[in-house]
This record gives structure tokens, sequence and C-alpha cells, in this order.
């Protein structure tokens, strides 16, 4: 099953996971991060770093929050050292379809989906950084 990682400002990530689980139940291969006041960019990064590692295995989508935020650059800039997928401006309806398809639907599936259904609040950042 595809992990999914969602990384945010503050608690944003946090809420999310907890919402989705209060709609759908308890979640495999799901984390949360958020950079708060007292977290460096740093440790934000040491603890994407281990989740990546934690969640990989059949694939892992990576959701920011907004684009070009730490969360977001420092997810961009890891995506150089490891293999993801990463969306970012991502909203509760979208994570739960996903949360509802992972199961059955592959990673690049899911991905396709996501586009498909977010154009407009949606950005697939592997194809901005490819010029696409």
């Amino acid at each position: 099953m595809t992990g999914i990682l969602l990384v945010s400002h503050g608690n944003y990530a946090q809420a999310m996971l907890d919402t989705s689980r209060m709609i759908l139940g308890d979640q495999e291969k799901f984390l949360a991060l958020g950079l708060t006041p007292s977290k460096s960019p740093d440790m934000l990064r040491e603890e994407i770093c281990q989740a990546i590692q934690a969640l990989s295995g059949d694939g892992l989508l990576i959701f920011t929050d907004i684009a070009s935020g730490t969360p977001f650059n420092t997810v961009a800039l890891l995506s150089r050292e490891y293999s993801f997928r990463h969306f970012t401006g991502i909203n509760l309806p979208l994570l739960i379809e996903t949360l509802i398809a992972r199961p059955c639907s592959s990673l690049e599936e899911l991905a396709g989906s996501l586009k498909e259904k977010a154009a407009s609040t949606f950005m697939d950042v592997d194809e901005r950084l490819k010029g696409g």
C-alpha cells in the first residue's frame, strides 16, 4: 500500500490526519509532521527523512500545505535523495479520496486521480520542476 506523509506549518497536517481518522478510522502507513516555532528547519528535515524511510516500500505520496514554504522546500530538496511523489495544496476532501482509493490503486493511479480532481487547487510538483 502506498504510504502517505503530510507535512505542514504548525499543526495543520496532524489535524488533517486526526480528522481523516475520525471519518475513516485508523490508517496504515500514514504520518503527519509539522514545522512549529520550537522546531528548526533542520529538525523538520530529519523527521521527514525518518518518515520517508518508515513509509517507503510500495510508493510514497507526500503532501505539503503551501507552495514555497519551508515544508514544501524541504520536501522538494529531499526529492533529489529519495523517490516519492510530492503534491502541494492538500485539502481534506482530496486526502479522504486518496485514503479511500489507496488500497486498490497504485502510486501513479493515485497521482493521476489527484491531478484530475483538483487541477485548480493542487500542483504536481514533479511536473513543475521538470518544466511541464
